[in-house]
């Protein structure tokens, strides 16, 4: 169960910094557009905090 989801914007590419009970789990998108619908695709329950 994610608890906290930070996101990182560089000038290539998206990362998403998925914090779990154990690992933190980092998933990299290099299409903008993409990006922005898995952000809109978040449940509400988590926490995310926009980085950079």
């Amino acid at each position: 169960d994610p608890a906290a989801v930070k996101i990182k914007k560089n000038k290539d590419n998206v990362k998403f910094k998925v914090r779990c009970s154990r690992y933190l789990y980092t998933l990299v998108i290099t299409d903008k557009e993409k990006a922005e619908k898995l952000k809109q695709s978040l449940p509400p329950g988590t926490s995310w905090c926009p980085r950079g």
